[in-house]
């Protein structure tokens, strides 16, 4: 009897009890020193936030970029600054370059919530009463707050540690926050949005350490979840270790403005500009290839697995559809082509897939 053969990938995983069919979303490798951390990306049900994201990292502008920010137990935070000339001695801090702003999905298709290894993205800062000194450039009347100010050309020093002083343009909006509505002013120059409102992600992303829903799924129109952590959780918690505290390694260290919760890998006291940039933690963002499906092994029943992959995936084999599914081998990573052999494989029907630890339920 001639065997049939047939080929199923992985990353489909059927959701029995809402009866629907999720299919596997990107998968995208945030590289650190500390580990590398897998994060599928829902392209399905956040197209725009996903499509930007993809934008940065396929560009490239994610590349030598740091984290610029770790609260414990709340986020890390990075997208917004990069190192130029990274590991010579004419390196230096700038900021990523921005595509424009990206349209908030929160309420758009399902609303996920952000919780433990969610990927969102940040938005710029509502500028409501945070500028030390506000002035209007056609008055003399000094303000320490937005309160009455009306839409007009403003100058200001200190909302933004990384821009200089210049004049921009202010648009009174309103947003809802986990207080209620509140007054936010949206800060622009030359058509880039600088601070304030529901629209204004860009290039900065976190990811959670905690149930964050409370606060982030309620303040300024909801921060848009469009990823999940999928592998090494044991790296991922390795970033939560960042503490306040003065000692030699992992460290949140106040810089001062943007980078008043810089995480270090190492510090010393004094603390020199060498040694700053030397315990910079470092994430690089690359996109990795999609998975390839067994294929047949024309030397011996059973399949092939081709190309690497870094995350633990299963080969199982069925003689029907339904089932059932039994394990063929188990890997851990994978660096080349592998064979997997079926000891029944001469059988007159058999199915294989790869089962991948992705497309887990949705954080709703």
């Amino acid at each position: 009897m001639k065997r049939m053969m047939g080929v199923l990938l992985g990353g489909w995983m059927l959701l029995v009890a809402r009866q629907m069919t999720v299919q596997a979303g990107t998968l995208v490798q945030f590289r650190t020193a500390l580990g590398d951390v897998v994060v599928e990306l829902f392209d399905q049900e956040k197209p725009l936030t996903t499509a930007n994201f993809l934008k940065y990292v396929r560009s490239g502008r994610y590349t030598n970029m740091i984290a610029h920010r770790i609260v414990p137990n709340f986020v890390i935070q990075g997208g917004g600054f990069r190192v130029a000339n990274r590991g010579t001695v004419s390196n230096s801090v700038e900021s990523v370059s921005e595509f424009a702003n990206v349209s908030n999905e929160f309420d758009i298709g399902p609303r996920y919530r952000n919780l433990y290894g969610t990927l969102s993205m940040a938005k710029k800062g509502a500028s409501s009463n945070g500028l030390a000194t506000v002035r209007l450039t056609n008055a003399a009347v000094a303000f320490t707050q937005f309160a009455g100010l009306k839409t007009n050309v403003i100058t200001y020093t200190n909302a933004f540690p990384e821009i200089s002083t210049f004049e921009v343009y202010t648009e009174r909006i309103v947003a809802t926050n986990g207080s209620g509505a509140t007054q936010i002013w949206t800060i622009s120059k030359d058509g880039v949005v600088y601070s304030g409102g529901p629209h204004s992600a860009s290039s900065q992303w976190f990811l959670s350490f905690g149930d964050n829903s409370a606060n982030l799924d309620n303040q300024n129109g909801g921060f848009t979840v469009f990823g999940r952590v999928v592998s090494n959780t044991n790296v991922y918690n390795r970033l939560n270790t960042f503490q306040p505290v003065r000692r030699a390694t992992n460290v949140v260290y106040p810089a001062g403005g943007a980078f008043n919760e810089l995480p270090l890998l190492s510090y010393f006291d004094p603390l020199s500009l060498a040694q700053l940039y030397a315990g910079l933690l470092y994430v690089d963002i690359t996109e990795l290839a999609p998975l390839a499906p067994p294929t047949p092994d024309p030397r011996l029943p059973g399949v092939q697995l081709t190309g690497s992959f870094p995350m633990a995936h299963t080969v199982e084999v069925s003689s029907a559809l339904q089932g059932p599914w039994l394990t063929l081998s188990n890997f851990v990573g994978r660096a080349s082509a592998a064979p997997v052999p079926d000891p029944d494989g001469n059988g007159p029907m058999r199915l294989y897939r790869l089962k991948v630890p992705f497309s887990l339920p949705r954080p709703e």
